[in-house]
């Protein structure tokens, strides 16, 4: 297990989050914890992000702005990823 620091910016507003990585056989998992009390309850049932065959998995994201913020934390592993 790994932790991993990320900045995200989502409405315009830097934000933080933590990364527990989990490697499995054929995929890795980014369980998400945002350094923001308010965020953090928004994702909250909804802060696992997968990655198989280099594709990252969002799994059912609901549209609201829970959905979006979701994206944002993605959009921030995938730039993190390709570094």
């Amino acid at each position: 297990m790994l932790l991993l620091p990320i900045k995200f910016e989502y409405l315009e507003t830097d934000y933080e989050a933590l990364l527990r990585v989990k490697v499995k056989e054929a995929k890795t998992e980014y369980y998400i914890t945002v350094m923001n009390g308010e965020l953090e309850k928004m994702l909250y049932g909804h802060h696992v992000i997968t990655e198989e065959n280099g594709v990252l998995q969002l799994g059912t994201v609901p549209d609201t702005e829970a959905g979006r913020l979701k994206c944002k934390i993605a959009e921030s592993i995938k730039k993190l990823r390709n570094q």
